[in-house]
This record gives structure tokens, sequence and C-alpha cells, in this order.
């Protein structure tokens, strides 16, 4: 019997045994379903032992599994350290940097700044990974993350860039023949269109929906950079941030709202990293470009 084991055997192995289901094993993985599934039949194989039971709830331990599982634990932040470390020994400005953001930033002014990375430092390669969650820094799903955020993990470091503001916005088409000079007091005769649930953490969003509650013309959308493309063509009201208007240039400031709506902005990466060059070099260039690039638009 071959009992011999690998660490990418584990990395698999334990990805599936916390998250029970191989398209989220696939996420953190940076990999997909049909992999994860081929990786684990490869593995209970080579050790000649079951470790899952596939139900329609998901991937649950076996006994034998459960307890190889238990074994492991502490061993994924262990390697993690250790390749952190090794890492961190090269002096070369050279490498590939997994930076984690927001769609709307992705989509906005990024790609101008990466642009820019690319030609000071040729040697760094990009690997964007976008979306409303936060990737795991410490599992080194990501090396940097740009996000707005009110709760930032201790064993990260970085730095504030500030507050993102955020107004109302319409276009002059859809505002042509309704009143503006009153809006608050007739809010409700506007269509909006808002974030959805899955965007329930933002300010902004809590914030329109409290003046809402009589509005029966509200559209919804899961992606904030769509919502402003639907308010920039005419289709009615959003609230959105500041900067959108160097992208969105139909978009007219409605309104501008008194209290505190927006996200501090963070520029963020483990602290095992921090040191490391090429990491070094990527997160100075990022948080010169993004300040340059968003200073109109943040408060302190």
């Amino acid at each position: 019997m071959n009992r011999e084991l690998n660490w990418e055997n584990l990395k698999f192995f334990i990805a599936l045994a916390q998250e029970k289901r191989l398209q989220k094993a696939a996420k953190i993985l940076n990999s997909n379903h049909t992999t994860v599934y081929r990786r684990i039949k490869n593995f209970e194989k080579e050790i000649n032992t079951r470790l899952f039971e596939s139900t329609p709830s998901g991937y649950f331990l076996t006994t034998e599994g459960d307890k190889l599982y238990k074994s492991t634990l502490g061993l994924e932040e262990k390697i993690d350290e250790i390749s952190r470390a090794i890492q961190g020994t090269s002096n070369a400005l050279e490498g590939e940097v997994c930076i984690t953001t927001t769609i709307s930033m992705a989509n906005t002014i990024l790609p101008k700044i990466l642009l820019g990375l690319k030609k000071k430092y040729p040697g760094i390669r990009v690997d964007l990974r976008v979306g409303n969650e936060l990737y795991n820094l410490s599992k080194r799903e990501a090396d940097i993350a740009i996000r707005p955020s009110s709760d930032v993990p201790d064993h990260l470091i970085g730095r504030k860039l500030g507050v993102l503001d955020f107004n109302v916005y319409s276009t002059p088409s859809y505002l042509k023949d309704r009143p503006k000079k009153f809006f608050m007091k007739n809010i409700n005769e506007y269509d909006f269109i808002i974030p959805n649930e899955s965007l329930a953490h933002l300010l902004s969003r809590k914030w329109i929906l409290k003046y809402l509650k009589n509005n029966h013309k509200i559209n919804q959308c899961d992606n904030l950079t769509i919502v402003a493309e639907m308010c920039n063509s005419g289709l009615g009201v959003a609230v959105l941030p500041e900067y959108f208007e160097k992208k969105f240039k139909n978009l007219e400031v409605l309104y501008r709202p008194k209290l505190k709506i927006g996200s501090d902005l963070w520029l963020l990466t483990h602290k095992d990293l921090s040191q490391i060059p090429y990491i070094k070099v990527t997160m100075k260039y990022l948080a010169q470009e993004l300040n340059k690039s968003l200073s109109p638009y943040l408060t302190n």
C-alpha cells in the first residue's frame, strides 16, 4: 500500500474538506471542479483509502478522511508561511503578483494603472482576480488587495487611501422633464437602479433604501458597474462612486448626500509578503497611481 503523500494532493484534499463543494474548492484553488474531482479520486486510489462520501448536500469526510484532515490542521498555514519566506529571499524585480479588487475598480481605473506597471516593471506579471469577496491573503489566494473595507484584519498591512465619495446621478436626457431642484422631496417619483442584495454591505445602498420605501420603480443589479451603465444610458437614477464620472460621460450629479455613504479604500498585503522586492515595488506603484487617479474623488 502506497502511503506517500505530497503537498499538492493535500491542498486539494484540504480545500474540499473545508468547502464541501467541488466548485467552491476549485475557486479557492484557482482550478476547476473537474480537476478537483480527478485529483481527489487519484489521491484516494494512491493511498487506497476512501476519503469522501458524495451526497446531494456536498462531499463529506469518511472516518479515515476525518482522521487525515485533523492531522493536517495547521499544516496549510505553515506551508504558506514557508512559501512566503522562500519568496522573500529573492531580490529580483520579477514574478507574478496576484491582485484582487472589485469589479468596479477593475472596469474603470485599474487597466490604465496596470499598463503603467507593465511598462515600468516588465518582469512583473499580474494575475487579476475580480469579485466582491475578499480573497485570503494569508493563504496566498492573492498577494495584494485593493478593496473598499471598514474592517481590516490585523495580519494585513498597507494604507488607507481615503474615503470614496458617492453621489446621486442621472443623465440630462432622463432629467429633462423631471424636477431636479426638489429631488429628495419627490424621490419616489424617479426610476431607480440600485445594487441588489449581493451588495447589501454598501453604505450607499443602505442609505438610498431608507428613502425608497414607497417607490415601486426600482431596478436592481448585482454589479455596480452595470448599474452605472444603465444609469448612463438614461434608464433612471443611481447612487454611484464619484470617480465613475471619469468613465461614464453622461452622468450628471443630481444630489450630493450630506452623510458619509462611501467606503474606506484600502491597499493591502500580508506582513510576510511586504518585503518581497517585487511585491514591495508593486505596492508602492499602485499606491502612487491610485492616489493620482482618485485624489479628486477621495476624502480623509
